[in-house]
């Protein structure tokens, strides 16, 4: 398996998209009626060829221990390679309104 190299800038991209995840595992365990449109977005992307079959196969399984809180948020926080590329092309769209996107992103600005 190929490592990428981290650069400063692509560092500062995960801490930021991992400081978006968590708001949205947050919220998800808020409001778990939003698990069925990120189920959907799931299966589309992968019936689209948009994402691998390991890829889909992680997600789900993340998505399916939502029940567990704690296990939900260590798998989708995890800060392994694999994670911090799957968390880049995420499936967990629509989950933040716009507003709450830029305040995550304007924190430690």
């Amino acid at each position: 398996m190929r490592r990428r190299t981290l650069t400063k800038q692509s560092a500062a991209t995960d801490a930021q998209i991992l400081r978006l995840h968590s708001a949205m595992a947050d919220k998800l365990l808020a409001e778990p009626q939003r698990l069925g449109q990120i189920l959907n977005t799931l299966e589309q992307r992968y019936q689209a060829g948009l994402l691998r079959h390991s890829g889909y196969i992680h997600w789900f399984s993340i998505l399916d221990c939502i029940d567990q809180p704690e296990l939900f948020k260590a798998a989708l926080l995890d800060s392994g390679e694999r994670m911090n590329k799957l968390r880049r092309r995420t499936v967990l769209v629509g989950i933040l309104t716009e507003d709450e996107r830029q305040a995550i992103l304007m924190e430690n600005v």
